[in-house]
């Protein structure tokens, strides 16, 4: 009997062995995304209304198993670009010069901010379903840090100039840049949030959609009120074994 019973525990420990080993998942992670991003703001008027400017990121992750194949915590490192792109076109308006100049201009100004961050996130991720096919979440937070910004500014007027006295009507076009980086005075480098997930799980691919929110006031003005970053898009993550 007692061999028996030493027989019998042998043979479970045994199986728990194998199938640990065959629902064990690979440890790394590799991430890559194309997002949207944008930024809530309350800044000074006539700034324009923020607009979805497209990003890249990309990033790997240790995944760390709590229940194989099925609950786990991803805890990784992420290149972000963040940012907005805004256009704000103003009344045409029209002046005279002298006695017989005609000046009809239209003015636009167009804002392109780049905002470069490297996160890490750190995310609680859910894995339901069939051996090769599962339903796939995570949530979880992040830190980031703004390591280059770049805030384009386009001043643009176009419009026509009429002279009475012989009827010509000539176009007038006239533009000015200003390039800056907006860690250097109006946004702090710091940026903290939360990120969300859904996806489909095919054997080591997981296809999904994400969004992350900032809870962080990464605004350096006063004056300007609150800026938070956020973003959306799709994502691709492939699990993989033994890289580094």
């Amino acid at each position: 009997m007692k061999k028996v019973c030493l027989l019998s525990i042998s043979l479970f420990l045994s199986s728990l062995s194998v199938f640990a080993q065959r629902e064990a998942d690979p440890r790394w992670v590799f991430m890559m995304g194309l997002n949207g991003t944008d930024m809530s703001r309350s800044l000074v008027p006539n700034t324009g209304e923020p607009m979805i400017k497209p990003a890249f990121t990309f990033g790997f992750a240790r995944n760390i198993e709590l229940v194989p194949k099925m609950l786990g915590i991803n805890v990784g490192l992420r290149y972000s670009p963040r940012g907005y792109w805004s256009e704000q076109r103003y009344p045409e308006k029209e002046y005279t010069s002298g006695d017989n100049n005609t000046f009809r201009f239209a003015e636009r100004t167009r804002s392109w901010n780049a905002l470069h961050y490297l996160d890490i996130p750190v995310d609680v991720v859910l894995q339901v379903g069939g051996e090769r096919t599962k339903f796939y979440a995570s949530a979880g937070g992040y830190v980031g840090y703004g390591f280059y910004g770049k805030n384009k500014v386009r001043f643009n007027k176009v419009g026509f100039a009429a002279d009475s006295t012989n009827g010509s009507f000539e176009p007038v076009e006239a533009y000015h840049r200003v390039n800056v980086d907006p860690f250097k005075e109006s946004l702090k480098r710091l940026d903290y949030g939360f990120n969300v997930s859904v996806g489909i799980r095919r054997n080591y691919t997981v296809l999904g959609l994400t969004y992350s929110q900032g809870l962080a006031d990464v605004s350096n003005l006063a004056r300007n009120g609150s800026i938070s970053n956020r973003s959306f898009g799709l994502f691709i993550k492939y699990y993989f074994d033994d890289a580094f």
